[in-house]
């Protein structure tokens, strides 16, 4: 018996489209928990949960609260399905700093982030 590892294929790329197409998956309201979807739903998006931190300025495009969303689904599937882990690689990191540049990063977002994880580097990353 052998166990295979998952390698995303070499078609998927982070784009506009991908992420309109993740936000079009998920519910309209704010995300507090992802009790009811289907990990086998999302698998087309894991490759997002360790992209490259730079391939995130796709998301300049997107309004505040879908980056919001963003950040919850992603927090919400670290913590909650396997094969999902991220650490510092964590797509939470560059969309927070996005919510940033918007200067629409609100603390009770962050306070929710780190009730939602067991993840040390979320929300801002690595300290330097």
């Amino acid at each position: 018996m052998s166990i295979g590892v998952w390698k995303p294929a070499k078609d998927q790329v982070l784009d506009e489209s991908s992420l309109r197409s993740l936000l079009g998956a998920l519910p309209s309201d704010p995300l507090e928990t992802i009790a009811e979807l289907a990990a086998s739903d999302f698998l087309a998006y894991r490759f997002m949960v360790t992209e490259d931190h730079t391939a995130w300025s796709v998301a300049e495009q997107l309004s505040g609260a879908q980056i919001e969303q963003l950040v919850r689904f992603f927090t919400l599937a670290e913590q909650s399905w396997s094969g999902w882990e991220a650490g510092k690689r964590s797509a939470v990191i560059p969309l927070v700093s996005r919510l940033k540049a918007q200067s629409a990063f609100d603390p009770a977002l962050r306070r929710w982030i780190k009730k939602n994880t067991d993840n040390r580097y979320l929300p801002n990353g690595a300290a330097l």
